[in-house]
């Protein structure tokens, strides 16, 4: 006997309200830890040093021109213009209403809007592409997606991530759905390519897949060899064309030099590391790459499944874009970068998604199964061993899920870097409330205080940075002592690190020159500079 599983509108508006109920389920924990701008720095820099930008954007201008400008002239350029426009147009409302200051509002709308739901655009988008909402294989892919750690993690922070994947995962819908025609879905595709390349150069990396996919269409005779080279031609004109209207403000030179400039330090970083020399390579990438993605037999299997897909499976053209999309992207995550949980979204999503193709169609026939020899089930063995793989992942990413979403709603308890602002204050009273001029680590929190002025740096520290700045207080955080002075570390730039780790070994031994040490503990250490301690110090 067999159970067909099959009710199309169903599975539709079943995957729809996991979305809306998913989407709802965040709202909390992103409203958690977002007090202030400094409270936001301590728990996530990357959310902290653009959110000024995207204020300045829509501040209040004398006039409609001065408005336009401050929007299109943003001066932050490392995400693209797209992701600040759409995260300055999403907090608008709140100006009016008067709320543009309440900092955890604003972080609310932000991740859920830039972050949350394109993530939930992507999913269903992968869904229909692979499933049609035609049966039960839409609601098992729409809970798995949305259940892998690196997913849910990405949608606790403010960040152009979802944007990129969704922006990926349309390329690679317009190209299924051209279906080697070269018609007009083509184009689209080379728009959103050039979107996603001008949102966070991820575009980029479709080279191989748009080769490959032109090269399919000489080998069954679509194209001729002149006809490849002026689609090729016309791909990379729509995509140039895409990347300018994502980033307007590059037809003006003194734009694109700051643009290029900025863009050339990030590949640095990116290829490099920042400050230090991080460790790369897929063996050092394993463990974070199971941790954020799935054991190691789950992710052999979604491998499986797409190659053996491109072989058998009706889907051959999807399967090979993924496939081609996935092969440069991984090398740039596995091995030309440090591995970060969010850069490979955008392959694992569509990867993750081919293996609905292998599992059943309907609840097998057991008794029949076991009646019958073991070559003539391969095919229904292999899909209890895939519906196996999924339910078992799908129950760790659960488990996994379940953990973070509670962490991060309770992030502010006991947080370390809460606790010793309050010491610090408690041990800097005798200093007065005027004039003091304050260096603390990115994230060691320090509201604003009234006549206190603060600064705070990505970059290692050093002497010549002190000294050049006059700091009365310096707050260091052991964490970045520690950091520096790892034995085996290497700074990018030796010089330079060389420096700051006879700045760091100072700190450590609390013994940085022209300060003294009034505080210290497992978070952090605090210094006073000599005329400051002697003033209000020496006689307590």
């Amino acid at each position: 006997m067999k159970m067909a599983l099959k009710n199309s509108s169903a599975f539709f508006w079943l995957s729809l309200l996991t979305c809306v109920c998913y989407f709802i389920v965040f709202i909390a924990p992103n409203r958690v830890g977002a007090k202030n701008i400094e409270m936001v720095a301590v728990f996530e820099p990357d959310e902290s040093v653009p959110l000024p930008y995207v204020f300045d954007m829509i501040a209040p201008a004398d006039s409609v021109k001065q408005a336009l400008i401050n929007f299109a002239f943003y001066e932050y350029y490392f995400y693209g213009f797209p992701y600040f426009a759409v995260s300055a147009v999403s907090l608008l409302p709140l100006v009016p209403l008067g709320l543009i200051n309440d900092i955890s509002l604003v972080m609310v709308v932000l991740r859920q809007v830039i972050s949350v739901l394109p993530m939930l655009m992507t999913v269903l988008l992968l869904v229909y592409m692979t499933t049609g909402f035609k049966s039960y294989k839409s609601l098992v892919l729409t809970l798995l997606l949305l259940s892998i750690p690196a997913v849910v993690r990405n949608n606790f922070w403010w960040h152009p991530d979802s944007m990129v994947t969704l922006l990926s995962v349309l390329v690679i819908y317009f190209l299924n759905k051209d279906e080697l025609r070269f018609g007009s879905n083509f184009y689209i595709a080379a728009v959103m390519c050039g979107f996603s390349a001008g949102t966070k150069g991820i575009g980029f990396y479709f080279f191989l897949t748009i080769a490959v996919y032109l090269l399919l269409g000489f080998f069954i005779k679509k194209l001729s060899l002149w006809k490849l080279f002026l689609m090729g031609l016309g791909f990379i004109a729509c995509m140039f064309a895409a990347y300018l209207f994502a980033n307007p403000t590059l037809v003006y030179s003194g734009v694109r030099k700051d643009y290029f400039a900025l863009m050339e330090r990030q590949s640095v970083e990116l290829y490099s590391g920042y400050w230090v020399l991080y460790p790369k390579g897929f063996l050092i990438s394993l463990p974070d790459l199971t941790g954020y993605f799935g054991n190691g037999l789950f992710l052999l299997l979604a491998l499986f499944a797409c190659v053996h897909g491109i072989v058998k499976d009706k889907n051959r053209l999807l399967n090979i874009i993924i496939i081609t999309w996935a092969i440069p992207l991984s090398v740039l995550v596995f091995w030309i970068t440090n591995f970060k949980f969010q850069y490979w979204i955008p392959v694992a999503l569509p990867l993750f998604s081919t293996m609905m193709a292998y599992l059943p169609d309907e609840v097998p026939d057991f008794r029949s199964l076991l009646k019958s020899p073991f070559s003539k089930n391969i095919g229904i063995i292999s899909q209890i061993v895939f519906s196996l793989a999924i339910v078992l992942q799908l129950s760790a990413f659960t488990v996994s899920d379940v953990q973070r979403y509670f962490s991060y709603l309770n992030k502010t308890q006991d947080k370390p870097a809460l606790q010793f602002y309050d010491l610090a204050v408690d041990v800097l009273k005798p200093l007065p409330d005027t004039g003091i001029f304050v260096y603390r680590d990115v994230r060691m929190y320090f509201p604003r205080t009234a006549n206190w002025t603060t600064e705070a740096v990505f970059k290692p520290l050093d002497y010549d940075y002190i000294r050049s700045r006059d700091f009365e207080v310096l707050m260091v955080m052991q964490q970045r002592i520690y950091d520096y002075l790892t034995p085996g570390v290497q700074g990018i730039n030796p010089e330079s690190f060389a420096r700051s780790q006879l700045f760091y070994r100072d700190a450590d031994t609390g013994d940085i020159e022209g300060y003294q040490l009034v505080f210290r503990n497992h978070f952090g250490l605090v210094f006073v500079r000599d005329d400051i301690y002697q003033e209000y110090f020496s006689q307590k």
